[in-house]
């Protein structure tokens, strides 16, 4: 177990953590909550295993197991795991990033809990020029890092970052046979705790009107469309999600109203809600972009 320790320090060299309600590193791998898991290492140090506690033991409980020996099975399940994410990571570079290592790469994230995500997606980008198909590899990393932020403790910076994570790789390849699968996770993901993102997709479908990849002039364009058009129906949405709110004050008020880039409102809402931890920065954004939307009027 990672109770604070030497070893945890040792991790936290490696994956970032977010090891305190006050630290927010970027693009952090554990989720503070994650603290009742356990971390299984092979002898070289390489994670074989992340195992739920809270859920793991509560089910042997449930079957009739003692707390030790409930506990006991658990370590003992995770001893049986050999392959750690470390032989996935190798596999998929030495097979050039085939489907078939990334595919077992995938698995293995999914059986960690997805730590580890955001190290796998950048050692992706790092080597995708030399893999078979650069384009398919920075794809996998993107797909990788929205899985891993649709599930992360709310991160300014690894929303951030995933947003312009696949505003960039629209941009190089408009063309992309996912490409609304993209334009979803972008609204639906990296948005979420966005100001006007209204104003946020205009400005980014200008940007990939006015400077296209040579030869890829009508992509652009028609992705840019498609990109306004989606914005459009997912603000209808967000706007029919206000109208069922119970209380202005309920918890998703302010990101809703942030969201449709009502400042008068938003404004309104952070002074009449409490704020938490992780959601400081956040807040403040929106504080910071509500006000010079208001100035500029």
């Amino acid at each position: 177990m990672l109770l604070p320790s030497d070893e945890l320090k040792q991790l936290h060299r490696r994956v970032p953590i977010c090891l305190s309600g006050r630290e927010l590193p970027g693009n952090c791998d554990i989720r503070f909550g994650q603290f009742y898991y356990f971390f299984m290492f092979n002898a070289e140090g390489e994670l074989t295993n992340v195992a739920d506690m809270s859920n793991g033991l509560t089910r042997r409980v449930r079957q009739g197991m003692s707390l030790p020996l409930a506990f006991l099975d658990m370590v003992d399940e995770s001893m049986q795991i050999e392959t750690s994410l470390d032989d996935c990571e190798r596999a998929y570079l030495d097979s050039r990033g085939s489907a078939d290592a990334y595919g077992t790469l995938l698995d293995k994230l999914k059986q960690m809990e997805r730590i580890g995500s955001i190290r796998v997606a950048t050692l992706l980008r790092e080597n995708a020029e030399k893999m078979d198909d650069p384009v398919r590899t920075r794809f996998h990393a993107l797909s990788i890092e929205i899985a891993a932020v649709r599930r992360q403790v709310i991160n300014k910076k690894a929303i951030d970052s995933l947003a312009e994570s696949i505003e960039n790789f629209l941009a190089r390849n408009p063309d992309h046979p996912d490409g609304n699968e993209l334009l979803g996770a972008y609204l639906e993901v990296a948005l979420k705790y966005s100001f006007d993102i209204a104003a946020r997709c205009q400005a980014v479908a200008r940007k990939w009107q006015e400077n296209p990849i040579d030869g890829k002039q009508e992509s652009a364009r028609d992705l840019a469309d498609r990109l306004v058009q989606r914005c459009d129906r997912h603000l209808r949405s967000v706007r029919g999600s206000i109208k069922k709110l119970k209380s202005e004050t309920s918890y998703d008020a302010p990101r809703l109203y942030a969201q449709v880039g009502d400042a008068e409102k938003t404004l309104d809402l952070l002074e009449k809600t409490k704020p938490f931890g992780v959601m400081r920065p956040i807040r403040s954004a929106w504080r910071e972009k509500a006000e010079a939307k208001l100035q500029s009027q």
